[in-house]
């Protein structure tokens, strides 16, 4: 699968250098023809021959180089004007390297270019048309009569430079359309890969969303099991002279806390896997669930208050997944950092004012601890993401924590 852009990349690549050397020999070919004929056609209306054979010699000259009319333009500029400027030869080569220059430059380089090749062209026209009108290129078509004098009539004399102007028009013209579409193809490759850069971006910073959710899941649900287990494990062992039952609902109440945190474990690693269905878990992890949380907690000896006034409607998932996270933070803090104090959680809410819940316990002695300030950012982020937030503050030796969740989110 990995071969495929790169072939694609070389199946291009090889095309273009096929197209460019076809159009290398076209011109080749092209300005050869041209200078055979004008050379003739000047020998035999008279042309000294000397005149005419340097001038064939300088635009054979030209003629090859134009192989490297794109890596040194203006060398081959300067061989293909040569010939026109100074001898009764075409100047087809120079319109050739007039296109290549203009398709890669512009501005006062390309007007210096076509000022040369207009003069070279302008000179090569007057040439022609001082000739017989037979032997001529600008009245090719004309044909001496069988039996009539030869065609001697005059052209005007601004004719050749006339015909000059339009010929490096056309051919500047002509180049400037093909920069353009070269400068809107690479704008178009730019594009693309900026629009493929930005969308790695985007995935990556998914990737790191999903990362620090899966994270603050792990810290919200197993840490609340595992202080369960250890405050449970604890009152087991202060309590040695319990009597069995309590023992056995004591040992009871720690398996089921470590079976659940075990259960939570699997259904991350089934996330991180991309096999998680989450169906029932996400039903439990809800507003629906805070009492079943709440029960739990009392189990494992927390003193828990739970007030719930929520007004009868559907809460929206991310709310309601919020909430129950930030009552599962709060019970998990109390056991952590304020065991045996009494906890109490009032939840309430309606659909045209959202959700309200407030946390109150006894402010623990010292200062709080690097877990507790992380899951408190953690829990801000959360209800930040579903479009409310969190707050928490110590009033009169009260620790109280607010939070606003919307009814829909």
């Amino acid at each position: 699968m990995s071969d495929g852009p790169r072939n694609v990349g070389k199946v291009s690549t090889t095309a273009a250098t096929v197209r460019r050397r076809a159009w290398t020999v076209g011109a080749v070919t092209l300005s050869l023809f041209c200078t055979i004929m004008t050379v003739g056609l000047a020998g035999i209306s008279g042309t000294p021959a000397w005149n005419a054979g340097l001038g064939f010699v300088l635009n054979v000259a030209a003629a090859v180089a134009l192989v490297w009319r794109h890596d040194k333009p203006w060398i081959v500029l300067a061989m293909s004007v040569a010939g026109p400027l100074f001898f009764a030869t075409d100047a087809t080569a120079a319109l050739i390297t007039l296109y290549a220059v203009g398709a890669r430059a512009g501005g006062r380089r390309l007007v210096g270019a076509a000022a040369a090749v207009y003069l070279a062209c302008a000179v090569s026209l007057t040439y022609d048309a001082s000739r017989r009108r037979d032997f001529s290129v600008l009245t090719l078509g004309v044909k001496q009569i069988e039996g009539q004098p030869p065609p001697t009539w005059s052209l005007p004399w601004w004719l050749p430079m006339l015909v000059a102007a339009v010929l490096v028009a056309v051919v500047v013209g002509l180049s400037q359309l093909r920069r353009t579409r070269s400068d809107l193809d690479v704008a178009v490759r730019s594009r693309n890969e900026a629009t493929a850069q930005s969308r790695r971006l985007h995935e990556d910073m998914l990737i790191q969303q999903e990362r620090a959710r899966i994270a603050r899941d792990m810290h919200d649900t197993l840490a609340a099991g595992l202080s369960r287990i250890s405050l449970l494990a604890g009152g087991l062992q202060v309590g040695s002279t319990d009597g069995p039952e309590k023992v056995s609902n004591t040992s009871a109440l720690i398996r089921a806390t470590a079976h659940d945190s075990l259960d939570e474990l699997k259904r991350i690693i089934g996330v991180l896997r991309g096999s998680a269905t989450g169906g029932a878990d996400a039903g439990r992890r809800s507003l629906a669930g805070i009492g079943d949380l709440v029960d739990a907690a009392r189990s494992a000896g927390c003193r828990v208050t739970l007030i719930q006034d929520i007004f009868p409607g559907t809460v929206g998932d991310l709310t309601s997944h919020t909430a129950y996270r930030i009552v599962q933070e709060a019970l998990t803090n109390s056991q952590k950092h304020a065991p045996g104090s009494p906890l109490q959680i009032t939840v309430s809410g309606a659909d045209t004012d959202g959700i309200s819940l407030v946390v109150r316990n006894p402010a623990a002695s010292g200062s709080p601890g690097p877990g507790l300030r992380s899951g408190l950012v953690g829990l801000a982020e959360q209800a930040q993401t579903a479009g409310g937030w969190v707050r928490w503050d110590v009033h009169g030796g009260e620790f109280v924590l607010s939070a606003w969740l919307p009814w829909y989110s």
